[in-house]
This record gives structure tokens, C-alpha cells and sequence, in this order.
């Protein structure tokens, strides 16, 4: 590569904009989810609306058990949880858990509720509610018809408790007395949620058809308010207007020897009306917009269901709102914080994820544990516990020590930094880092924070990068508690890489196959060649080129007219016909001076193997026929001669050889054996064609007797 001195203007960076090419500053901008979802953030969390916050800190509490069912904060404050260990409920004060009682026949306790102080639960499998005392013994409190498991509680401030139930969704009232009456046939398996909200309204969710009911205690009427695309509600909680429920679609399990009513009626009424769909975000736009697992990765946890699920906000009118969902997973359990922000527990990655007022959507938390089960308050503070592994975790104040790490930019070559500039909240600290390799680590600079700092408008500050020239550049950025990131800008200005010339081609833009056969009135040979060249421009700058040709033997090049410059295509149509027969070679010469300025411009050459031009047809002479036998010769003053054709009193053209059958040569001898033919006189037609694809011809009178 060589420098060249052209004037040109630099481009300005454009912000946001991706890097743009060697020559100009470029700037490489990290402001949206999918931006921020590259790198990783500690004890922080990413927003729909690309922005960085610090996260809370957490305690852990090991529970005993696989996983847990039910989770309840007691008025006492004590934490109590239904887990999957024999059917044992725990009650959990500080760091310690211990058993409190058991369901008895229960594999687990699925249902807590606490009324009038009393401490209530239901069992998978069990008909009945029980009730338990301080000690922790469980007494049957009230059996109930029809039913297997007791899926869902709830409670009013009458005191009287709600029971929803399976297989054959019902729900029922329980009366301060323990007696049970039949709330509601829902006509579907299971009754897997239920709430009772401020105004006293019982709202209640199903399995396996996804409906949604209302149950208003003053007029004892019950009304569906909404039913889904999926198959069950898995969690109902009250919000300003109505609730908000997680409608999910969990994927059937193995076949058996009863079919499920979506089966049916898929099967039976396929045109059918399938309820409320979800509208799934796209993937990586969002938090829980997660892309498909290879099914040889999948790494679900034993025993779990596969599916997807979405939040829906439900109108006392029933107008529906979708809030969220999950693109490869759902959702189990919903909290509703005091400002109206949503904390939704997911069934796998162990995520519980924040949906705030204004619909913006965050992971909140993320554990290691596979699924988050239950999401409650605890106080002032948010709680969940765990499946997979059972656990019990609180959320505490604000973490402070929050930190965000960018993804490793690439400048795609040796680079010169130059400013960084970030918006966001709070003291920030943010440094960079630079290295030559892929991978950060063994090589590359310390972490350094920018000089200069300095604020600009719009609640910007920046400063110059302190890290060397290198290829490959990392920010990192400390949060205060209140602190929040929401925009960062790097400029930087390639070093610049010339576009090489790999390899020139040049062939006839149209050879014709057998062109001695071509009919009168054909298209006449094109002179024309079609020159490409193969370039490797390893920083996309824009690139012109030039052509020229210099026949050999000649000192000059000729320059050949590419039309209005710049001449930024890889490849030409060259007519050839104003040029002299002979050997030539073209030379290409890139130039990336549009895209930079003049001290930083190169340009490079390739030249091409030697080719012929040749426009001029093979010559015949001597053409006779005599006993018979037709004789010519046929000359080319450049291309072998290649092939040869014959017609006798205008009849079809048949293919001719040469005395040796070979076509090897500038110079061929004719051999023809004329056919029989009546006597008379007889024309004969002679064509000849070389390798450039130029077509000579002759004409001989000849007499049979």
C-alpha cells in the first residue's frame, strides 16, 4: 500500500450509528436493551428501555425439599412454605427454617392462606382444608365434595376461605365454622388461582381452558371475565382496576389414556375460537424474549413442564391488556409492590421479573436455581422461593456495589480512541480497557478511567480515553444505590488498511458456442471483455479504482474511460474494437481517498497475466475443390484457429476438420471429401473461426461433370 495526496472531507460520526468506515472518526454506541443484554451486569439489572440499575442485595435461606408449592408471610411475620418433602410446611424465622407440621397422605402442600390468624392449607392429593395450630398439627377443617387436590386459597376479611379445586374446578366457600358450599362449577379440571380483592370480589382462574371468573359476593353472581389461547391460569393478583393474571400455555404432557380438552377440542372443532392469544416479543428485544434452546443444550429441570406465558391486566369490564411474556418459559406466581409495579416469578432460569407502571420490564433478579416458585412481600421487601433446589431468598436494600461490563468492541484494526461520553443518574465511574486479542485478559491494559472529564448538554459526561491504540476496546461502569445508566458513546478512528487487489480476470463477455454454425442475420461478434477483479477491503472503506492497459512491448499505459467518477464497481465491459490488435495486461489501482483524508488515503495496483485482443477474423486462401476433395488455408495473426464449417449451395452448415483433425494452431489446412452432387455448377462455403471468436470466410464456384 502506498499514501496518496487527494483533498477530502472527513464525514461526521453519527451517534448511534454502527462503526463507520477507516477513514472518518467512527463511534461505537450502547443505548438499547440489546445493546446493554451483550455485556453483563453485577448486582445490577437491564430495562426494556436499555437502562442499567443497581439491583437489591439478598439473603438465602436452604429449604428442605425439591421444591416449593406454597409461600406465605404470616401476620406474626413469620415466613411459612408448602414444600414437596412428605407434604411439610416450614416456617422460616431469620436464617433458620424448621419444620412447622405436615398434611397428612400429601406429597405436597400446594395451597397456604392465613385467616383471623389462623393459618389454613391444602394438599396434593387431599379433599380436605386443614387447619393448623401453633404447634403445627393439622386438624381437618372441612372436607370437600368432588375434589382430589385443594389447588388454590384464599381468604376475605369476613373471615370465610376460598377453596379452588380439581379435577372437577370447583370452588368453594368455608365458613368461619368450617362448613364447605359449593361456590362455582367452573365445567374445566382444576381451579388453580384464587384472590379476593379489596372490594370483596373472589376472582378465580382454571385448568385446563384458561378461564377467568368473577365471583361478586354482594349479588352472588358469577361472570366470565376472560378466557386464554393457552391452558391455565397459574397465578391471579389484585391491581389498581382489576388484576392481573399469568396466562400460560404449558406444553401437553405424554400421551395417556385420556385425552385433555384442548385435545378434544382441537380435534373436534378445529375452527373454533381459541380465546385471548399473546403476542410474543421478538427475541432479544426484551427481558424473557430469549431465543430457542438446541434441543441437544436443553437443560430443563427434571420433572418440569415446557411452555410459554404472558402477563394480562383484567378491567372490572373485562378489557384486557397484554403487560408481558416469556418467550421460552412461564410464568408461576405474582406480587404487586405498593407504587403498582409487578414482580413475576418464571418457571425456569430462576428470574423473577419486573413489569413497572409505565410498562417497562426488567429482570429483577436472577439466581442460580432453575425456577422461581412463589414471589410475595415480606414486609416492605420482596421475598421468593425456589424450585429445582428449595430456598428461600429476601430481597434487601439497594446493592451498592452494582457494576455493568460492556461487551468487547471490535474496531476490526489497530484503532486510535478518542472520547467517551455517557448519560445516566447518580455518580457514575466508568474506565475503559484496550488490548489487541479477542479475548480480554493476558495483554491487555489495566483498567483506566478517561481524563478530562468534562459535562455537556443533556446531562452528558465524557472525557478522553486513557487506554492505548489497540483493535479491541471494553468500558465498565460502577453504580452508586440511586445511580442508573442509560447511554454510552466511544469514538475512535481506525487505522486506515488500503483495498487490495487479490486477482484481475479478463474474458470475452460473450463467446458464442460453434459460431461457424450461426445462421444470416445472427448478432455479429461482440468485441467486448469482461474484466473483474477480486478485492479484500478489510475496513469497507469506499473504494475507486482505475484501469489501464499497455499492449506488450509498448513503454505507456493507456488509461482506459471508466466514465463519471469514481469508478466504485469490481468489475468492467471493455469494447475493445478502438484498440490494436496484440498481447496486453491491465493494471487495477484501488484508492480509498473518498473515504479519507489525504494523509491517512493508500491505494494499491494488480496487474493482469498477459491476454490477447483480437478483432480481426482468421484469413482463407486458396480455397479449390478438385476430385472431389476441397482444399484451403486458413491463417490467424494471433488466436489459434478453432474450429471449421462447410455449406454447399446454401444448404445447412456442417461442421469441417482440419488435414491433422486437430485444432492446435494459428495456421489449419482444410480437409473436405465433397458429397455426390448432380452435375453442374456447385457453390462452396468456407468458415473458419479462432479463439477470439472471430469468424473468417470464402466462397468457391466449382463444376461436377
Amino acid at each position: 500500500m502506498k499514501r496518496i495526496a487527494l483533498a477530502v472531507v472527513a464525514a461526521a460520526a453519527v451517534p448511534g450509528a454502527t462503526p463507520a468506515t477507516a477513514g472518518t472518526t467512527s463511534t461505537w454506541t450502547v443505548e438499547t436493551y440489546g445493546q446493554f443484554d451483550a455485556g453483563d451486569a453485577a448486582d445490577a439489572f437491564l430495562t426494556s428501555l436499555g437502562e442499567v440499575r443497581p439491583g437489591w442485595q439478598t439473603t438465602k435461606v436452604e429449604l428442605t425439599g425439591d421444591g416449593v408449592w406454597s409461600a406465605l408471610r404470616l401476620g406474626s411475620g413469620a415466613i411459612v412454605v408448602g414444600t414437596d418433602a412428605d407434604g411439610q410446611i416450614l416456617k422460616v424465622d431469620g436464617a433458620k427454617s424448621a419444620k412447622l407440621g405436615a398434611i397428612p397422605g400429601a406429597i405436597a402442600t400446594v395451597a397456604l392462606v392465613e385467616a383471623g390468624g389462623t393459618l389454613y392449607a391444602g394438599g396434593m392429593p387431599s379433599d380436605t382444608v386443614w387447619k393448623l395450630d401453633a404447634a403445627g398439627k393439622a386438624t381437618a377443617y372441612s372436607k370437600l365434595a368432588d375434589t382430589e387436590t385443594v389447588w388454590a386459597l384464599a381468604a376475605g376479611s369476613d373471615g370465610t376461605v376460598y377453596a379452588g379445586t380439581g379435577p372437577n374446578g370447583k370452588v368453594y366457600a368455608i365458613d368461619k365454622g368450617g362448613k364447605a358450599r359449593e361456590l362455582f362449577d367452573t365445567e374445566d379440571k382444576r381451579v388453580t388461582a384464587v384472590t379476593v380483592t379489596s372490594d370483596g370480589a373472589v376472582w378465580f382462574g382454571t385448568s385446563e381452558r384458561a378461564l377467568v371468573f368473577r365471583y361478586d359476593p354482594r349479588t352472588k353472581n358469577t361472570r366470565a371475565m376472560a378466557d386464554f389461547a393457552g391452558n391455565e391460569i397459574g397465578a391471579i393478583a389484585e391491581v389498581a382496576g382489576g388484576v392481573v393474571v399469568a396466562a400460560n400455555e404449558l406444553a401437553d404432557p405424554p400421551p395417556g389414556p385420556t385425552k385433555s380438552a384442548d385435545t378434544v377440542d382441537a380435534a373436534e372443532k378445529p375452527n373454533a375460537p381459541k380465546g385471548q392469544g399473546v403476542k410474543l416479543p421478538d427475541v432479544g428485544s426484551k427481558p424473557g424474549a430469549d431465543k430457542d434452546t438446541p434441543s441437544n443444550a436443553d437443560t430443563q429441570r427434571k420433572g418440569a413442564r415446557k411452555g410459554k406465558g404472558a402477563l394480562f391486566r383484567i378491567g372490572p369490564d373485562g378489557q384486557l391488556e397484554q403487560l408481558h411474556a416469556l418467550t421460552q418459559t412461564y410464568f408461576t406466581s405474582i406480587a404487586v409492590a405498593p407504587d403498582g409495579a409487578l414482580y413475576a416469578g418464571a418457571a425456569d432460569k430462576g428470574r423473577v421479573y419486573l413489569i413497572e407502571p409505565d410498562d417497562t420490564v426488567a429482570t429483577a433478579f436472577d439466581v442460580d436455581e432453575r425456577a422461581v416458585a412463589q414471589v410475595f412481600w415480606d414486609g416492605t421487601h420482596l421475598a421468593f422461593t425456589t424450585d429445582d433446589t428449595a430456598a428461600l431468598y429476601r430481597a434487601g436494600d439497594k446493592a451498592s456495589g452494582a457494576k455493568y461490563v460492556s461487551e468487547v468492541f471490535d474496531a476490526k484494526g489497530p484503532s486510535q480512541w478518542g472520547r467517551i461520553l455517557w448519560q445516566g443518574a447518580g455518580k457514575l465511574v466508568v474506565e475503559t480497557r484496550s488490548g489487541n486479542t479477542a479475548k480480554p485478559g493476558v495483554g491487555w491494559s489495566p483498567w483506566a478511567a478517561p481524563g478530562k472529564l468534562a459535562t455537556a448538554g443533556g446531562g452528558t459526561t465524557g472525557g478522553a480515553i486513557a487506554s492505548p491504540p489497540g483493535r479491541y476496546l471494553q468500558f465498565r461502569v460502577s453504580l452508586p444505590d440511586d445511580g442508573a445508566l442509560r447511554r454510552v458513546q466511544s469514538y475512535y478512528l481506525p487505522q486506515n488498511t488500503g483495498t487490495a487487489i487479490e486477482e484481475v480476470t479478463i474474458e470475452l463477455a460473450n463467446k458464442e458456442s460453434q459460431p461457424t454454425l450461426k445462421e444470416a442475420g445472427g448478432k455479429p461478434r461482440n468485441p467486448t471483455l469482461k474484466v473483474r477483479w477480486k478485492v479484500d477491503n478489510q475496513d469497507g472503506d469506499d473504494t475507486a479504482y482505475v484501469l489501464a492497459v499497455r499492449r506488450d512491448g509498448d513503454a505507456d499505459w493507456r488509461a482506459l474511460s471508466l466514465g463519471k467518477p469514481p469508478f466504485t464497481s469490481t468489475s468492467f465491459e471493455w469494447n475493445t474494437e478502438t484498440f490494436a490488435d496484440g498481447w496486453y495486461r491491465l493494471r487495477v489501482t484501488s484508492s480509498d481517498a473518498i473515504a479519507n483524508s489525504p494523509d491517512r488515503a493508500l491505494e494499491a495496483a494488480r496487474t493482469s497475466a498477459l491476454f490477447v485482443v483480437d478483432n480481426t477474423p482468421p484469413a482463407i486462401t486458396g480455397l479449390a475443390v478438385k476430385g472431389g476433395k476441397a482444399e484451403a488455408e486458413i491463417a490467424d495473426a494471433l488466436s489459434v484457429v478453432t474450429e471449421l464449417a462447410f455449406s454447399i449451395d446454401d444448404e445447412p452448415w456442417r461442421l469441417a476438420t482440419t488435414v491433422d483433425g486437430i485444432f492446435d494452431d494459428q495456421a489449419e489446412r482444410l480437409r473436405l471429401t465433397v458429397p455426390t452432387l448432380a452435375k453442374g455448377t456447385h457453390t462452396l462455403s468456407i468458415r473458419a473461426a479462432d479463439a477470439a471468436g472471430n469468424v473468417g470466410a470464402a466462397t468457391a464456384t466449382f463444376v461436377v461433370r
